[in-house]
């Protein structure tokens, strides 16, 4: 009992200012990665799939932080949150609040498994030099190996250009291969 009452306080304690409209409870799963996307701005949002979906093929993203939840690269996560419809959100806030209820599980990626993220897209660059290294959007190393002078070349000319990893040491990303396909 003590427990429902303080997670109850817990959400309240949280809306200050924010006009709940509906709360439910869902299973949501966070893949080992962030991918980039443009809003009002270039961001890394969370790779998602929630009740249903999740186990499928199908991420979806997700711009919002989840209050309460530590992400930490390389791990997959099943997590239960409270999705909180806001009727009244600041101008430049998401009509949804998402607070971590649990952490269910926490699973290292596969070493080897290899995944693609957009480094370039419709124009948009999302790679940074920080001294001698090479970040996407200031969170992720990249370390592109042999291959910097062709993903150089290709930033330069390329609208679109896809990086295919896998994590490296100290959260870094291995840079395996490069593509310059258009995004759906």
């Amino acid at each position: 009992m003590m427990g429902l009452l303080a997670s109850i306080l817990s959400v309240s304690c949280s809306l200050q200012g924010d006009s709940p409209v509906s709360i439910e409870t869902v299973d949501m799963r966070i893949n080992h990665f962030r991918q980039t996307a443009m809003g009002e701005g270039r961001y890394l949002v969370y790779l998602t799939q929630e009740d249903s979906d999740v186990g499928s093929s199908d991420w979806s993203y997700l711009y919002d932080k989840i209050e309460g939840f530590d992400y930490e690269k390389g791990y997959i996560y099943d997590l239960k949150v409270r999705k909180i419809n806001i009727e009244n959100p600041p101008a430049d806030g998401s009509t949804i609040k998402y607070v971590l209820v649990n952490v269910r599980s926490k699973e290292r990626a596969l070493e080897d498994e290899s995944f693609d993220i957009y480094l370039k897209s419709f124009g948009e660059n999302f790679l940074t030099q920080s001294n001698e290294d090479l970040l996407l959007l200031y969170e992720y190393k990249i370390d592109c190996g042999n291959m910097c002078e062709t993903l150089e070349t290709g930033l330069e000319s390329e609208e679109n250009v896809t990086g295919t990893f896998i994590h490296g040491p100290d959260e870094s990303l291995l840079l395996q291969s490069i593509s310059y396909q258009p995004r759906n």
